[in-house]
């Protein structure tokens, strides 16, 4: 049976051994940088395509960073996802109600492993089916699906407390929630000694979307949307991906508010694991 590197990487537990992984499947590339600061890889990816359908399944996984083996319930995730999308049927792939109701149970039983397999470990997971005409995202936790055509749109709304005070109005600017002192903590996970489990879902028609990108938070809380947008547009006819890991260990982000007791000054480059998933949609 055949493999592309990053599938066989996930099997045999290689994507967090070394400081730097780059996969080009030939439909999609993933890039993963352990960071300046972290000493342990705990993001993990996936690039699949099903083995009988013309179907694909991207994913990534960001392990919580300072809880116990949270490296290893990313990797639990991926792999398990892994396998589970190679058993979906046609009937299950090509109607997305139903697909949907498969990996809630899914993710449902991952959670009870890793929690039983990890301790306090815990991780994120955002994915995406990419399907003839639509593309599904699922998303747990605070890694994010964006897509670009004309403009770069994040799609997944994270599951923190950041993202709830920028809701209500505390935080006045969606990156001013880079800089926040709670935006370390989540509201939805795999995993953890505590079951906090909200899975969201979004379907896009394809017709209009040229790049899908998967990022985890080491890459989205260093680097900027608006700084996202210039390096894609500046790289719309190659990838973006290793520009765009670059900028996330290179560039530290400065804070422009006056609110020192809830905000850190300065994001300091490449404090994360940096992870990135990406494809070129074509047009249909």
């Amino acid at each position: 049976m055949k493999f592309n590197l990053c599938e066989l990487d996930l099997i045999k537990n290689l994507q967090q051994k070394g400081k730097f992984k780059f996969y080009d499947s030939g439909f999609a590339q993933a890039v993963m940088d352990i960071g300046n600061i972290r000493k342990a890889q705990e993001d993990s990816l996936l690039i699949s395509k099903h083995p009988v359908f013309d179907i694909e399944f991207l994913l990534v996984a960001d392990g919580m960073g300072g809880l116990e083996r949270g490296e290893y319930a990313s990797h639990l995730a991926a792999l398990s996802a892994f396998k589970w999308f190679r058993t979906l049927e046609k009937h299950e792939l090509y109607n997305t109600a139903l697909l949907k109701n498969k990996f809630e149970y899914f993710a449902k039983v991952t959670d009870e492993i890793i929690r039983k397999e990890c301790g306090t470990g815990g991780t994120t997971l955002v994915g995406a089916f990419v399907l003839p005409d639509s593309i599904l995202i699922v998303n747990i936790g605070d890694s994010r699906a964006y897509i670009y055509s004309d403009e770069l749109i994040q799609v997944t709304k994270d599951h923190s407390i950041t993202q709830n005070l920028l809701e209500e109005g505390v935080i006045e600017a969606k990156d001013d929630m880079r800089f926040h002192k709670k935006n370390n903590l989540i509201l939805s996970r795999l995993g953890c000694e505590k079951k906090l489990l909200k899975i969201d879902y979004y379907e896009l028609d394809v017709k209009n979307i040229e790049e899908l990108f998967l990022f985890s938070d080491g890459i989205t809380d260093c680097v900027s949307d608006d700084r996202l947008t210039e390096i894609i547009y500046r790289n719309r006819e190659d990838s973006p991906c290793m520009d765009i890991v670059q900028e996330a260990l290179s560039v530290d982000s400065t804070f422009l508010g006056l609110d020192k007791e809830n905000y850190y000054d300065v994001i300091t480059a490449g404090k994360d694991n940096a992870s990135i998933v990406y494809k070129k949609i074509r047009r249909g």
